[in-house]
Order: structure tokens, then sequence, then C-alpha cells
């Protein structure tokens, strides 16, 4: 968005068949966006996509001459209007999926007020609705912007309320909503521009295009509980690890009690913990989430000496976490569970939790980097049966022994 004014400074000086052609872009971009969202089930940047398109095509179709007529100045008083309230609309929408009935439910809403203002505006109805306009949607907010009172007031809460609910959820879809809503109201405050409506629409389901993109890439390469990247990532990264590195398979000791003793609640606590714990003891390599318990480090270019070094630092500092059961009635803010633990002294149960490390260092012996797992994952079985919380590798011939428990 920020490189816009430099891109139409380029687009004003192309042939005018060459704007022609580029106006064909939104509607290509629209239509593959559509695609996309579902495909992977992105409602809100589906509706998103629709309202731009639709947006868009009415401009092309019904506003290519001046704004002093009646009827084309009604129609952009409307449509700027509409925009940003439907965009304030798929804002609150919470992101569940896409279904047959979810866009019976939701698409008329988005489509319907640009059909009613474009037969409208087929059927030459619009100039008489001019002496009918409110004054909030006649006066301009500021020369020479082309925006009405109403309308920045629309975009403004539609931004506002964007952002709250950005701070909120944290997600980038959120982000992507706020920052087309802005750049459409750019659009409409400098619409006397040349292709600024083609520029701008362009940018937004380009920017729509890379949100669906990196959403999908997270669905499939990011584990949601942990936050850690996850097999196929693993799968990824080991492709371009080169010849030299070294692989630690990790698993958590006695998981399955954690489970039957406490529930799958605190089974989820201990995994984002470990991962958590990892992540910063890890400096220097790379912590994949492998499936269940298990847990793969990617040492790249280190041998089997150094990458020990570090297991054993990850190792200890999840031995000497104290891990706390949270009480059912705890709330799940991180603060708030902080200010209830001091008012009750600190009551929650606290255990320990370990991790056996096995430890695989490529060679030009392995055929390929399965090999190199199934070699770490057989160190992973000998320090499990040497009495787990500790690190084996296969090539080090004694295996560091195991610290003395820290009590709970």
């Amino acid at each position: 968005m920020l490189l816009a004014p430099l891109i139409h400074s380029q687009l004003v000086d192309l042939s005018f068949i060459q704007q022609q052609l580029f106006g064909y872009l939104p509607p290509l971009l629209g239509g593959l966006s559509v695609i996309l969202c579902i495909s992977f089930n992105q409602g809100r940047l589906l509706l998103t996509t629709i309202n731009l398109l639709c947006l868009f095509l009415l401009i092309q179709n019904q506003l290519q001459t001046s704004l002093s007529q009646p009827s084309n100045f009604v129609l952009f008083s409307c449509i700027s209007l509409l925009f940003p309230l439907l965009q304030l609309f798929i804002n609150f929408i919470p992101e569940r999926g896409l279904s047959t009935r979810w866009l019976i439910r939701h698409l008329p809403l988005i489509t319907g007020g640009y059909l009613l203002f474009w037969i409208a505006a087929e059927n030459g109805l619009l100039a008489a609705w001019f002496s009918e306009l409110p004054m909030g949607l006649i006066q301009m907010f500021s020369d020479p912007y082309l925006l009405s009172q109403w309308s920045v007031s629309a975009f403004a809460i539609a931004t506002l309320l964007g952002l709250i609910i950005l701070w909120f959820r944290a997600t980038l879809a959120d982000a992507c909503l706020v920052i087309i809503t802005l750049s459409i109201a750019a659009m409409m405050a400098l619409f006397g521009m040349s292709s600024v409506s083609v520029l701008s629409c362009t940018l937004g389901l380009i920017l729509i295009l890379f949100t669906v993109l990196f959403n999908s890439y997270s669905m499939a390469f990011i584990d949601e509980l942990t936050g850690l990247p996850g097999r196929r990532a693993l799968e990824n990264t080991l492709r371009s690890a080169g010849r030299h590195y070294t692989l630690g398979m990790v698993d958590i000791d006695h998981f399955k009690q954690f489970n039957d003793t406490y529930g799958h609640d605190v089974g989820d606590q201990v995994l984002k913990m470990v991962a958590n714990q990892m992540k910063q003891a890890a400096r220097g390599a790379t912590v994949f989430r492998y499936g269940g318990e298990e847990f793969t480090i990617v040492f790249k270019r280190m041998d089997e000496v150094r990458a020990i070094e570090i297991a054993e630092k990850v190792r200890t500092t999840i031995e000497a976490y104290p891990m706390r059961i949270r009480d059912k009635g705890r709330p799940g803010n991180e603060k708030q569970g902080r200010q209830q633990r001091n008012r009750s002294g600190g009551s929650n149960d606290t255990t320990e939790v370990t991790i056996s490390i096995g430890l695989c260092e490529k060679t030009p012996q392995h055929k390929d980097s399965q090999a190199v797992i199934k070699q770490a994952d057989e160190a992973l079985y000998l320090a499990k049966q040497q009495g787990r919380n500790r690190s084996v590798a296969c090539h080090i011939a004694q295996p560091r022994k195991r610290r003395t428990p820290i009590s709970s």
C-alpha cells in the first residue's frame, strides 16, 4: 500500500490499451481470491473479496463519468457509505469455516445493496434521489477530498473497531481487513484521480491473496497447539539442511500418566510448556512438533558433540521448570491466574516434567533424512531403556548421566 503513489505515477504513463488491460486485473485477482478463500475456509476474507469486487464492478460500470451529474453523485455517496458499513459487519463475523448455510446467510447481505444501486442506476432512478439525500451524505468532510461526513464517520468507526478486534484476536486476517478499509477510504477520498479504483482494488485483492496463502501455510506447517513448525515443515527443512547436521528426537517421559492422572487439558499444558522451554533453550537450533508427545530438534552445521551440549541444556531447563497443574477454576488469562495464585498462597499442585533425547549426526552412511530420523529414534529408545531423563547420541560412546531430579 505504501508503494501505491509510485505505482499510480507509473500508471498515468501507460497507453490507453495498457490501462484497459490493467483494468482486468481486479476481476481476475478477485476470482482467484474467491477460489482460494473457499478452498481454505476463509469466510471473512471471502466476504471482503466480494465486497471489493462489487464496489469495483459498480464503479467501472456506472461511475466512469463526472460526479457533477446528480445520478453519479448519489451513487458515489451511497456506495462510499455502504462499503465501510459492510466491512464493519464482516469484522464481527466469527471465523468458523464455510458451509452452504453460512454462505446463504451472509452473501445476500454483502451483494444486496450493490445490486439495488445497480438496478436503480440502470433504470435512471438515482437522479430523483438527489433531493432526498440527508445533509450528511451531501456535505464533504474536507475539501478537496470527496468523502462525505457520514462516509468519513463510517470508515472511522469501521477502522477503529477493526483495530480493537485486531488487538484481541491478533490475526493476520484482521490486520488485512483494517488495511483494506483504510485503502478504500483513501480511494474514495481521491476518486477524481485516474485509475485510482483499479489500483486500490488490485492492491487490496493482492493483500487478501497473500493473507489466504499465509494462513494456509500456517495451517499446513505450524502446529496449532504449540505454535512450533510441524512435521511438514521438518521435512522441508531436512531437504535443504545439506550434508552436515545433527537431528534430535525428543519424547516427554511418562506423558500418558499426565493425561490419565490429570486429564487431556493438563496434557496440553505440558506440551505447550515443553515447546516453549525448548524453543528458548535450544539457541542455534530449530524445534519442531513431530507428533503426539514427540518433538524434533535440528542442529544445522553441528556435530553430535556440540548438539548434545545444547540438548542437555534443553533437558535440564525442562527438568528444572516448576510445572504447576492449573486448578479447574483458574482463569485462562496468565495475569489473572498469577493474581489468583498469590491470593491462594500458590496452592496449585507442582509436578516434574522430564524429557529423553536421542541424537544422530548425518554421515555419508545415511541414505537420506529418514535414515537419520530412524537412528535418532533408536538412540531415544536407548535413553528410555537407561532410565529416561537423559540425552543419548549415536556416535558418542558414553551417554550423559542423569542428573539428580529436582524435588517438586
